[in-house]
C-alpha cells in the first residue's frame, strides 16, 4: 500500500471585494493526525492611528487602513489561507483518498488608536463601539474560510478513486481550488451586511461632547458613514 501527503496552499483576502493574492504548491510537513490541522489558527495585525477628534481618526484610518489591488483603504481586513493535506493508497480500482484534513490560517488587520488617552471619553467609547463592532464583521468572513475548508475537507475525502495517483493529484487540487474560487459566501456576507454597517461597525462624522458644568451643553449631529469609504 502507498501513501503519500499533497498539500496545497491557496490565499485570499476579504475586506469588501476578494482578492485573490496567491497560488502554488505548499512545502509543509504533514500533519501527524487530523486533530493538528483541524483548527483555524488566527492572528491580529495593527495598524497605528493618531489623533484627538473625530475627523483626525477618520483620516488616519482612511489613509493608513489596508488596501487592495485597486489602493481603496479599509477600516478592517480578513486575510486567509488554506491548505489541504490528504493521504493516498493503493486499492484494486486504482488510487484513492484514505484520509484528508485541511488547516486554516486567518490574519485580522484593524487599527489601534494610540492617543485614545488623550481623547474625550465620548470619543474613545465611540471608538470602542466601532472597533469592536468592525473585529465582529472580519471575524465573520474568518468563520466563512473555516467552513470553507470543512466543505473542502469532505469533498476531497468522498472523491471516487483513480487510475492512477497523479490522476488523483489532479482531481483533488482541480476539485479544491474550484471550491475556493467559486466560493460566494464571502461576497454575500459584505453584502448581506452592507460590508458591516448593520453589524454596527460604521464610524460617525461627529459625536456629541458634553460641556463641562460650567458651560451650556452642546451637542453636534451624528451622521454615520460606513465603515468602508
Amino acid at each position: 500500500m502507498r501513501k503519500n501527503w499533497v498539500a496545497l496552499v491557496l490565499t485570499v483576502a476579504f475586506a469588501a471585494t476578494m482578492t485573490l493574492l496567491g497560488l502554488g504548491p505548499g512545502g509543509s510537513a504533514a500533519p501527524t493526525s487530523s486533530s493538528d490541522r483541524s483548527k483555524a489558527r488566527e492572528t491580529i495585525k495593527y495598524y497605528d492611528v493618531r489623533g484627538t477628534t473625530i475627523e483626525e481618526l477618520r483620516h488616519e484610518v482612511y489613509s493608513r487602513g489596508p488596501y487592495d489591488s485597486t489602493g481603496q483603504r479599509f477600516a478592517g481586513w480578513a486575510e486567509w489561507r488554506i491548505r489541504w493535506w490528504y493521504d493516498r493508497e493503493q486499492v484494486p480500482q486504482g488510487c484513492k483518498v484514505s484520509r484528508a484534513v485541511t488547516e486554516t490560517d486567518i490574519e485580522y488587520t484593524l487599527p489601534r488608536w494610540v492617543d485614545a488617552a488623550n481623547a474625550p471619553e465620548e470619543l474613545r467609547e465611540t471608538w470602542n463601539r466601532f472597533v469592536e463592532a468592525l473585529t465582529v464583521h472580519e471575524q465573520g468572513h474568518g468563520d466563512l474560510a473555516r467552513a470553507l475548508a470543512a466543505e473542502i475537507e469532505f469533498a476531497i475525502r468522498n472523491l471516487p478513486p483513480e487510475p492512477t495517483c497523479e490522476e488523483l493529484d489532479r482531481k483533488v487540487n482541480e476539485l479544491a481550488n474550484r471550491m475556493i474560487l467559486e466560493d460566494r459566501t464571502q461576497e454575500a456576507y459584505d453584502l448581506a451586511t452592507g460590508h458591516g454597517q448593520t453589524q454596527g461597525a460604521v464610524f460617525p462624522d461627529a459625536v456629541v461632547v458634553h460641556a463641562s458644568s460650567e458651560e451650556a451643553p452642546t451637542e453636534a449631529a451624528v451622521t454615520q458613514v460606513s465603515a468602508t469609504p
